[in-house]
């Protein structure tokens, strides 16, 4: 999802602008290796986790691709990792130096999408490895969260510019959107079954809406200092997300209506969410705060369960094929997995 927002992302989602793309081809450097499948198992929950190749590579988003691999964005190496079926990890240098890649979603056109946080920009890979760079109309912009919109775009949260921007795949024209608050600090973004944009106001404690017209709606969060990070559209037709701040999984319907439900943990920090396997009613999310995956039901039960690297900040969570579900673990160096959710 996005790197803590407070991290990298401060150390270190109406104009349109045309911006041209930086070609790179394939690196030779980077490598490949393998990691095999001698893996840490957490019982009775099978947990594997894989070690990435670089070390201190800050590994943060991870989805699968429509090759069936599973890529992953390395925060602190300036690399995209790709995970093949052969548990072989192979990298990819990202053109720009330190751009802090974040989130990573599948885009419309087949190709993979990241924010460059620090970078200031909107990049592609394609599934052989070209990366194509997309500088946005301001510095110190930094992008986080993706998510494919109903037209077709990819729309993303500009954290610092106060802005929710969208890019054309075919053209690589950029939209914007100025927030109504100042300072709110958009994080995540993600598409509601009817089609409208919600998103994250990390530092605003709001959570928003870009309606299909193109109207945004804001909607407070009740309890104070939430921090709301990652957002979801949930198996129950309602849009969910997890509050950093506050450690609790918040759910909102269309019409404003909020739910929370604290953590199992205190202080968890939950960060990123994402939809749970198909038929499951139920959606993952991560609790770097203490050091867990977890999941919660459409009626609020949550479950955790612990990752078996001690402080090994588990990050971006996604399901992938076959109801595995993935996550990063920023901190350790490694690539997790859940066999049996």
């Amino acid at each position: 999802m996005l790197r803590r927002l407070v991290a990298v992302t401060t150390a270190v989602f109406l104009s349109a602008c045309v911006s041209h793309g930086v070609m790179a081809t394939p690196p030779t450097a980077g490598g490949t290796a393998s990691i095999g499948l001698a893996a840490r198992r957490a019982s009775p929950d099978a947990i594997i986790e894989k070690h990435v190749l670089s070390q201190n590579a800050g590994p943060l988003g991870i989805v699968t691709g429509p090759d069936g691999n599973i890529w992953f964005t390395e925060n602190l190496k300036n690399k995209i990792g790709r995970l093949d079926s052969t548990n072989h990890i192979t990298e990819f240098a990202i053109p720009t130096l330190n751009s802090h890649p974040n989130h990573i979603i599948v885009g419309p056109d087949g190709d993979l999408w990241f924010s460059e946080a620090t970078g200031d920009k909107v990049a592609k890979i394609t599934t052989a490895g070209t990366i194509t760079e997309f500088p946005l109309p301001k510095i110190h912009s930094e992008p986080n969260g993706l998510a494919v919109g109903p037209d077709g775009k990819v729309w993303f949260a500009e954290t610092f510019h106060n802005r929710i921007g969208k890019i054309a795949p075919a053209t690589g024209a950029i939209t914007e959107i100025k927030l109504p608050h100042p300072n709110s600090e958009p994080a995540s973004i993600a598409k509601a079954p009817n089609g409208s944009m919600w998103f994250t106001e990390f530092v605003g404690d709001r959570i928003g809406e870009v309606k299909i017209d193109g109207s945004i709606a804001e909607f407070p969060i009740p309890t104070a200092s939430a921090a709301p990070a990652g957002i979801a559209a949930g198996p129950d037709g309602a849009i969910w997300f997890v509050e950093e701040g506050a450690s609790k999984v918040g759910r909102i319907t269309k019409r404003g209506r909020f739910s929370e439900f604290p953590t199992t943990t205190a202080g968890a920090k939950p960060l990123a969410i994402t939809p749970g396997p198909s038929g499951q009613n139920d959606l993952w999310f991560t609790e770097p705060g203490a050091n867990n995956i977890a999941k919660v039901t459409t009626s609020g039960a949550i479950t955790e369960i612990g990752v078996p690297t001690a402080n090994s900040e588990p990050h971006d969570i996604f399901v992938g094929a076959g109801s595995v579900v993935w996550f990063t673990e920023f901190a350790a160096d490694q690539i997790g997995s859940d066999t049996s959710p």
